[in-house]
């Protein structure tokens, strides 16, 4: 066994070595329109609520990919499924169990469709996203519990064992991770796989406040971490270690795909967990991408990087769920 994780960099797509126009131009939009405001705002409940309305302006983002979209709402699990055109109905062939980002506080079905809906096209199936309560009306542990509740749902509905990438970017990328380490307890069949696109997996900051990407990150305020976790992840006035991936027990995890970028604050938790995964024999990828930003895929979704990142992930769901699931599309 090798204590060295499968690392691949990208540095651009195809022969080039370095980004594409387009995206060093949506990263600078980003660097000089996004990041002043959210570094000014105040992390407070009433900011927070008011977040909300991101999610009501995505609706008038454009979808570039035919899609249908079924809405689910069962009890706890508040859902959609988007299928690309000639992405089969049912869950025979599989289905990837999406999580949205939003550092707990934000995002939603929304924000995120368009990712989906390429997602759904690239691997040839259907993509469930799940509208898990958060932060300040639910707690972080009150989360991972609506995303398991939406992998029975999907159990219950006659999807194959293992054939269930469960998939998320940041603080979505803890959810996959803390699900996957959860099933076992709630007494479910593990998932095929883990996708983890700038995932936020150790909620203890010393390590990645102390790495020079705490200054290097393009628009997220660091300081808002700080608050989140204080906020929502503690115990006794400390943050509870026991709540970080990280932390939890690596062995029984399926074959993980950790993607960061190369100057987020965030980094440092993937090549942490790379790290670890390796240690405890699971397999596991780690890419690291040059010039992008934190969760790239979903705040630019036709980038060129961001479909490369996207034709990596269906590969990667297609080399660990083929033999449960072979009639997804290739």
């Amino acid at each position: 066994m090798t204590s060295t994780p499968r690392t691949r960099h990208h540095f651009g797509v195809g022969t080039r070595r370095g980004p594409s126009l387009r995206s060093r131009l949506a990263t600078a939009a980003v660097r000089e329109l996004v990041r002043p405001v959210l570094r000014h705002l105040p992390i407070s409940t009433p900011v927070l609520r008011a977040g909300a309305l991101v999610e009501s302006g995505a609706r008038l983002l454009p979808l570039r990919t035919a899609v249908s979209i079924e809405a689910v709402a069962a009890r706890t699990v508040r859902c959609e499924v988007v299928r690309a055109a000639g992405v089969a109905p049912g869950f025979d062939g599989g289905a990837v169990l999406y999580f949205h980002g939003g550092g707990f506080v934000a995002g939603g079905l929304q924000t995120h469709r368009r990712f989906a809906a390429e997602l759904s096209a690239a691997t040839g199936m259907p993509v469930m996203q799940v509208r898990y309560r958060y932060l300040p009306e639910a707690t972080v542990p009150e989360s991972v519990r609506d995303c398991l509740a939406a992998y029975g749902w999907l159990l219950d509905r006659g999807v194959p064992e293992g054939s269930v990438v469960f998939a998320g970017d940041s603080a979505g990328g803890f959810l996959a991770v803390s699900a996957a380490l959860g099933v076992a307890k709630a007494r479910l069949p593990a998932p095929g796989a883990v996708v983890a696109v700038s995932p936020w997996l150790d909620l203890d900051l010393t390590a990645k406040l102390a790495h020079r990407n705490a200054a290097t990150e393009a628009y997220l305020p660091v300081a808002a971490f700080t608050r989140i976790a204080e906020w929502g992840c503690t115990r006794e006035g400390r943050i509870d270690a026991a709540m970080s991936p990280v932390n939890g027990d690596l062995s029984g995890l399926p074959p993980t795909m950790l993607v960061a970028c190369d100057d987020e604050f965030l980094r440092v938790d993937s090549e942490v967990m790379a790290t670890l995964l390796t240690a405890a024999d699971v397999p596991c990828e780690l890419h690291i991408f040059y010039g992008q930003i934190h969760a790239f895929p979903v705040v630019f979704p036709y980038l060129p990087e961001s479909r490369q990142l996207t034709a990596e992930i269906a590969r990667f769901t297609r080399t660990h769920i083929a033999a449960v699931a072979p009639s997804a599309a290739a």
